[in-house]
């Protein structure tokens, strides 16, 4: 087995696979086997009587830790593989919540609330308090756990009462209520040191510190760390490269090995992508080294933005008569707005595409509604899904009566379903009436998919469509369904609970990248954020201009790395181009400088 492990890896790859040192950081350049080196190791040590069930292997993608865990699966063999824990870190803090989440007030079914639901309930808080504040002000409190402005901590403190009342968690705040948990109750701590003798932790430059919290209350005999400060892009959301770059004085005991093999890329990408990163000062010390011939990197000019995306629109054609597929091509782009514009530009010339954080089945309206239903019945405390239910598929109660509901709910304090039960309204007979079917299904331990469709035909949607001719509705939905069928088999596969609990509340912290799973052929369009850990034949970065790219308000050494992650994406062509002038946000045009980024990869 160990002769099969270690084939065609480098010095380097074999080094990090075998090492017996108890800390090791693994510094993994841009496409040099990191993932190969990872799922190794952790077949190495099974092979030297670990057991797979004393691994845990903390992802910051979903699709990472999906891709790690089937590799692992086919070195250790199905049974052995399936029992590692392997997955992002919220994901972990799902399960440690569901299991011990009752010694903080935190019953098993949460719901987890993102950022769109905490703006909309911040929204009411302030409305309904008279605050003399604005959300985005409260945000940026709340979320830096910053309580010095008495207005705003009020309505965080409202906040914190609404989740409660909810049995809700807020989505930023998952791992940070595990250390609570765990300094609260050391004997639930204790519980995971005790089973976890072996962690891992992919992706490390992007720890926040609440992730470096967890790692160090952890505090794992062995700790093997991997990750590429040349791809740290996550500073706006509280990712420190500090971390990874101080990490030996932290454990100075820790081993240091370097991969520095790039085997995605061709030397004149490659090329590109170490001129451009040797501007940047505050990094460690390494290079990539590239072992594939192929084009020259292409910049391209033109006169306005329209004519750039026609151009890079021009390309694709091009690169897909000579027999490259579509969905081989990837366009990304530095802001949202620039990735709208292109897909217009596709759009209007019938290129297929999927754009990244744009097309998400799972925000149809009927699923979204369906969801919302059944997140009742699962948490039947959470107020946002019983308002949403209460108006789909049609209004069971007007805004006045919701609002007296809501009032009476915290007047009484408890939960808006049970004051709904409670009153008289001319359609709760029937409101109640479609729930107990729906709940009555559930207890058949219906799959997600089947339940989902058994609630459209339960309150009459497929037929309301098909009498309407909506067929373009219905095809939605079964698109949703089928999306929902391969997160189940998906989840069967790695041996993880597939069940409408944890569908929920994965709904809420799965990867953006995720919203790609659909393989048709079709050009990916995303922004370079999107696109960290993904990889395409052929990218087109657009839109090379100053204060778009780097942006004006971003940290430069952050710009010039997002910059690097976008140019390592490319296995075979890299294209970059920039326009001589640039729309503004109110439509006007002007004057573009190029990005100095473009000089840079010169070298």
């Amino acid at each position: 087995m160990q002769t099969k492990l270690l084939n065609r890896l480098n010095d380097g790859q074999v080094q990090a696979v075998t090492s017996e040192s108890k800390t090791i950081l693994c510094l993994a350049g841009a496409g040099s086997g990191k993932t190969t080196v990872l799922t190794r190791r952790i077949a190495h040590l099974f092979d030297n009587r670990v057991g797979t069930s004393n691994m845990l292997a903390l992802t910051f993608t979903r699709l990472a830790g999906k891709e790690m865990k089937e590799r692992v699966i086919r070195l250790v063999g199905e049974k052995e593989g399936k029992k590692l824990f392997c997955n992002t870190f919220h994901a972990f803090a799902v399960g440690v919540l569901s299991r011990w989440g009752h010694l903080i007030g935190i019953d098993k079914n949460f719901a987890i609330y993102d950022q769109e639901d905490r703006k909309s309930i911040l929204e009411l808080v302030i409305k309904e308090l008279g605050g003399r504040t604005t959300v985005n002000k409260v945000n940026k409190d709340y979320e830096s756990n910053d309580f010095s402005d008495y207005e705003n901590t009020k309505m965080i403190n409202e906040y914190k009462y609404r989740l409660r009342q909810n049995n809700a968690i807020d989505l930023d705040k998952l791992i940070e209520s595990v250390n609570e948990l765990w300094k609260k109750h050391p004997e639930s701590l204790e519980y995971y040191q005790q089973m976890y003798s072996h962690v891992f932790v992919d992706e490390f430059q992007d720890s926040s510190d609440d992730q470096m919290e967890m790692i160090r209350l952890l505090n794992a005999d062995n700790l093997f760390v991997v990750g590429d400060d040349f791809q740290a892009i996550y500073g706006w959301r509280g990712a420190k490269v500090e971390y990874i770059l101080n990490f030996p004085n932290e454990y100075p005991d820790c081993e240091v090995v370097k991969l520095e093999d790039n085997y995605r890329s061709t030397r004149d990408i490659i090329a590109a992508a170490n001129n451009l990163i040797a501007y940047n000062e505050n990094q460690s010390e390494k290079t990539l080294i590239a072992h594939k011939d192929g084009s020259p990197v292409t910049v391209f000019t033109t006169g306005d933005e329209r004519t750039e995306y026609e151009e890079v629109r021009n390309k694709i054609a091009e690169l897909h008569r000579s027999g490259m597929p579509y969905q081989k091509i990837a366009v990304l782009s530095r802001t949202n707005m620039q990735l709208k514009r292109m897909q217009e530009e596709l759009e209007r010339n019938k290129v297929p595409n999927i754009a990244l954080g744009r097309d998400d089945i799972m925000k149809n309206r009927d699923i979204f509604h369906i969801v919302s239903w059944l997140q009742v019945i699962i948490n039947n405390k959470d107020g946002r899904a019983f308002k949403r239910a209460t108006i789909y598929p049609k209004p069971f109660l007007t805004e006045r009566e919701q609002q007296k509901i809501r009032l009476e709910a915290i007047k009484r304090d408890t939960t808006e379903l049970n004051v709904f039960m409670n009153m008289d309204f001319r359609l709760s007979e029937e409101f109640f009436g479609y729930g107990a079917k729906i709940m009555a299904k559930y207890l058949e331990n219906t799959t997600v998919s089947e339940l989902i469709y058994y609630t459209a035909e339960t309150l009459g949607v497929i037929n309301s469509y098909r009498n309407q001719g909506l067929e373009n509705r219905i095809e939605a939905l079964e698109r949703g369904i089928k999306y929902i069928q391969s997160w189940e088999k998906t989840k069967a596969t790695l041996n993880e609970e597939n069940d409408l609990p944890a569908f929920l509340k994965w709904l809420k912290y799965r990867d953006i990248q995720e919203k790609l799973i659909e393989e048709k052929d079709a050009v990916k369009l995303m922004t370079m954020h999107g696109s960290k850990g993904l990889e395409f034949d052929v990218v087109f970065l657009v839109g090379l201009v100053e204060d778009t790219f780097p942006s004006r308000r971003g940290d430069i050494e952050e710009e010039r790395r997002l910059a690097y992650v976008g140019v390592t994406r490319a296995k075979e062509k890299l294209y970059l181009s920039h326009a001589l002038m640039k729309q503004q946000w109110n439509g006007s045009m002007m004057d573009a400088e190029k990005s100095r980024f473009l000089d840079e990869i010169k070298g």
